[in-house]
């Protein structure tokens, strides 16, 4: 039998243990996908890709980015749906471009949505661009 603080040990232990916040990146995907890409003025730029099915050909997923400027930076470029994954990240011009496929309901023909990020050395982070048209390859 364990004293009363050994049970609120093993409590908090098991809360810590099983908490949303200690879910972290990695456990909540079926898939991750990673890499290293170039862009320009800034070096290079890691990401890492990670998605799960959620049903009818859907896949939730997140990619993050990871770089140094001064110090180690980490930002989430992308979360939401999309199909037929992984996303593609590349580096082109001093942007970074994320591909992804949308599907239209019961076709087999997948258009590519493109987006494009630009790195903004004043706010250290990578900003969205209106479209995509930077990152054609």
């Amino acid at each position: 039998m364990l004293a009363p603080i050994g049970w609120a040990c093993v409590l908090l232990c098991g809360f810590m243990v099983w908490s949303p916040a200690n879910a972290q990146e990695g456990s909540d995907w079926a898939e991750m996908s990673s890499g290293a890409t170039q862009v320009s003025g800034l070096g290079s730029v890691r990401y890492s890709v990670g998605y799960s099915n959620i049903g009818y050909d859907h896949f939730r997923s997140e990619i993050v980015v990871e770089w140094r400027d001064g110090a180690k930076r980490t930002q989430t470029i992308y979360e939401g749906i999309y199909d037929r994954p992984p996303a593609r990240v590349w580096g082109v011009q001093g942007h970074l471009c994320v591909s992804m496929q949308a599907c239209a309901r019961y076709e087999d023909a997948c258009t590519a949505q493109v987006i494009a990020y630009r790195y903004d050395a004043g706010a250290r982070s990578f900003a969205e661009l209106e479209n995509g048209e930077q990152c054609s390859r």
